[in-house]
């Protein structure tokens, strides 16, 4: 079951998104960025979840950690679409 988070974008100072989904059983994060793209990274397990909600630059462990190290496609949503769950 997906559950999501979201960020106080000024709290966070983020930029390009303020919104995850994560799928426990699935291993499954999706980050909804403002431009209508999705970002979802798979084998993602829930300590690495835990570091990146406490991660107090959050863009840059995306580009920097999630980017580099787990398998993830990227999927092209309207923007008018945004999951307030």
């Amino acid at each position: 079951m997906m559950k999501t988070t979201t960020f106080n974008r000024q709290l966070w100072e983020l930029n390009s998104f303020d919104s995850i989904s994560y799928d426990k059983e699935k291993k499954l994060l999706c980050i909804y960025f403002f431009n209508g793209i999705t970002l979802e990274f798979h084998s993602i397990s829930e300590e690495i979840i835990f570091q990146f909600i406490l991660e107090t630059n959050k863009e840059g462990f995306i580009e920097e950690r999630l980017k580099t190290t787990f398998p993830f496609h990227e999927v092209t949503c309207p923007s008018s679409v945004h999951l307030n769950m």
